[in-house]
Order: C-alpha cells, then structure tokens, then sequence
C-alpha cells in the first residue's frame, strides 16, 4: 500500500468562526491524506468540537473578511510551531495528496495563480495555501497596512517588499498551477483546490446534502453558493442541483435567479440546459472575487486562447466546456467535447443525453434516439431523459413508444402534463 506524504515542518490549520463544522471537515479530510507535524483549528467556537489529532485553539470572533485578513496577516503566526503552515478553508482542502512536492517548501508562498491578472504577480489564492515561518514574522511589518484582502496583501500590494526586504520567495506560475486551482481549470492534478464554486468536482452527490445543510445562512447566500448551484444545472446534474437551490430558497425566498433555475429543471423541455443570462462585463464576477467581470474571469477568457485544450483527466471541466459550447450555438466544438469526455468515461450518462440532443438538432433522430436510450440505460430515474427519447420516437413516428415515455415521465414527475 502506498503511503500518504509526510510533512513534519509543516502545520495544518484552518481558522473559521462562520462554518466550524465545514472547516473542520477540510481539515479532516487533508489531515487523512498527508500527515503533518501539526494540526490546528482556530475559531471562537473551538472548544466545542474535537478532531483527533488537532489542537483546539479558541481566538476571539472573526465576522468579516476584514477581520480574517487582519488576524491572517498579523496573528496566526503567533500560533504557528513549525516551518511551514498549510492554510486550508472550509471550501479548499487537499483533493492529490500524490502530489505533493518537497520542492514545494522552497518557496516562502504558494497559492493558486489568479486568472483575472496577467503580469508577474499572479501567486495567488490565500484560501488554499501554504506560508512559511519567515513570512509569517516579515508580515509583522509596520509598512504593512492594507490588509484586505490577506492575500492580495501578500501577493501584490506588498509582495516588492516582502522580496526586497526580507528576501521572501514566491513561487513561479507553474508550480503554484502543480499546488492548487482556484478560477482556473486545473493543469493535471494539483495537490489542492480553492472554491466554493469548485466544489462540483471533488464533492461526491452521497456527502452533498449534508455538506449543504452545515452550510451558515452567509455561505448559501452568496455568489459562489449560487455560481455552483449554476455549475450542476450547466452540467445536467439534476439532482444535485435540486438539493443546492432548494436550500437556496429556504435562506432567500425571493431570489429570482435560484427560482427561474429551479423551475427550469421541472421544465418538461430538456434541451440544452439552462444557464445564467448573458453577464455584463461591468457586473459583478459570479465567482464572488468581488471584482468586476471584466476584471476577473471576463479578463481570463479574453486571454485563454480559444484552442487550448482542457486536461484529459478533468472531465467535469471538459464537459462543462463542451455544454457552454452547445448553449451558444457552436455545435462542432460540443460534439468535439462530448466525444472527448466519452473517449475517457465511455458511461458518462450526461455526454450521452446532450450528444442526443445534438443529433436531434442536427436531424438524426435515429442517433439521438440510440444515445438517449445509452443515458437512459444509466440514469433512468432522470425525467428529461425519457422526455428527450420521447421526443425522437415521437419524429420517427414511433407513436406508442413515445407515448410509453410520456407514461415513464409521468411516474418521475406526477405534475408534468405536457404531450410528447
């Protein structure tokens, strides 16, 4: 049996007064995957809970991400014992403990490069990173002020300083890439990840309830919280996206967007699935940087070369690529995606019933009909399958059998009364 890394320099920490119970997950499930010298957990709640192996630590409340950024910038090295601090939240843990790199310690600062920057100071994402000693105590300077956000702090406004005065080393563009992924798509398999936005890729459909439920008020308010309520619907992911906006509405009742993507997936049209309107670039970023889209993730796909192809192992990102494809008409580049994820996961039920969809678009309802039945063969409870196979029976003229879907939708959705 092959074992997990080792890490003894190296403390494990998480600090959150907002979701206790989420951040401690983080820290469990990255305290599984490596060992370290040290694992801590600092909140003002900490001596309510127990994790083996992690010291309590209680801090005063911190209720804003002003407050965080302080305490990040000037505190947490007072509770640090060894060389290095992997800085993990409830939305960022380690998902390839394989890749780990001792290399990796060189370096005084490590967090996912920021996509919305294109000179060289791009390292990065403090919600998942790693920070050493040296750096802990060169943030104790009396120059340093502008705290908020923390990593900004380190990694922009200051990062001339910290590397003139204290001589402090950030890591180059590609390992922080090896490190971790945050606005992004991931190169390979980094070590770990940022995002609440994210979370589609590393969170299993069997932990997603529960997951959402420890979830405060504040998490399932936000924009990340709807980004990936919008991320599940763009992948076809039905009821995982049911279970998120569902718990949306419970906190927001009248939030339009959750409503119209909730009733969206009761609709009786499958079709290509729905997303958000068109954002404007001067809207605020949907991956909650607080930027402007034009700055953030506006500005990394204007630099993204059309071309470049998604990591073969991501498959979530190359469908997710492919779907916005077919949703803005580019039904070449769909198809190209779609096959891309089947050369991969040749079961993949999702790639199946959209690349129907696509034969339907292109007149082939005999093809569509035969990829529907293959998504149908692996996700039969999925209303807008049998739907989409009715409809292709229904053009071959192949009444009966599409009727028999009406039936199957009708025992999946009772209150759907549309005709096939």
């Amino acid at each position: 049996m092959e074992s997990i890394p080792y890490l003894p320099d190296v403390t494990l920490c998480a600090i959150d007064c907002v979701n206790p119970v989420q951040a401690l997950r983080a820290l469990d499930l990255s305290g599984l995957q490596c060992r370290f010298g040290d694992v801590l957990f600092l909140s003002d709640t900490a001596s309510q809970y127990q994790l083996a192996g992690c010291r309590m630590q209680v801090i005063s409340r911190i209720g804003s991400v002003a407050e965080y950024s302080r305490f990040v910038l000037k505190e947490l090295g007072h509770h640090i014992r060894t060389g290095h601090v992997l800085l993990v939240q409830w939305d960022g843990y380690i998902i390839n403990p394989h890749s780990w790199r001792s290399g990796f310690l060189e370096y005084d600062y490590i967090g996912a490069p920021w996509g919305w920057y294109q000179d060289a100071h791009r390292v990065g994402n403090g919600g998942f990173s790693l920070r050493s000693r040296r750096l802990l105590d060169a943030l104790l300077d009396e120059e340093i002020v502008d705290l908020d956000p923390e990593d900004e702090a380190i990694g922009r406004r200051y990062r001339t300083l910290l590397e003139s005065k204290y001589g402090i080393r950030f890591a180059p563009d590609d390992i922080a890439e090896a490190f971790s992924f945050e606005t992004i798509a991931p190169k390979g398999n980094p070590f770990g990840f940022h995002g609440l936005f994210n979370m589609w890729t590393v969170l299993p459909l069997d932990k997603l309830n529960g997951f959402v439920s420890a979830l405060a008020a504040s998490s399932v308010a936000s924009p990340q919280y709807l980004q990936l309520c919008r991320n599940y619907v763009e992948l076809g992911c039905m009821e995982e996206a049911t279970i998120l906006l569902n718990r949306r509405l419970e906190i927001i009742p009248d939030d339009s967007d959750a409503g119209k993507l909730l009733a969206a997936l009761a609709s009786p049209h499958a079709g290509i699935p729905p997303t958000q309107s068109m954002l404007g670039r001067n809207d605020p970023c949907p991956c909650g940087s607080g930027k402007r889209y034009k700055l953030c993730c506006g500005a990394i796909s204007e630099h993204r070369p059309a071309a470049t192809p998604l990591p073969a192992g991501q498959i979530g990102f190359i469908l997710h690529n492919a779907m916005a494809h077919h949703h803005a008409g580019r039904l070449a580049e769909a198809e190209a995606g779609y096959r891309l994820v089947l050369e991969h996961k040749p079961k993949h039920a999702t790639a199946l019933q959209y690349l129907g969809v696509l034969a339907g678009q292109r007149g082939d309802p005999v093809r569509a009909q035969q990829l529907n039945r293959q998504a149908l063969d692996l996700r039969s409870y999925l209303a807008d399958f049998h739907i989409n196979l009715g409809m292709c029976l229904r053009l071959q003229g192949r009444l009966q059998e599409a009727r028999d879907c009406h039936s199957n939708v009708l025992a999946l959705r009772p209150d759907d009364a549309s005709p096939l």
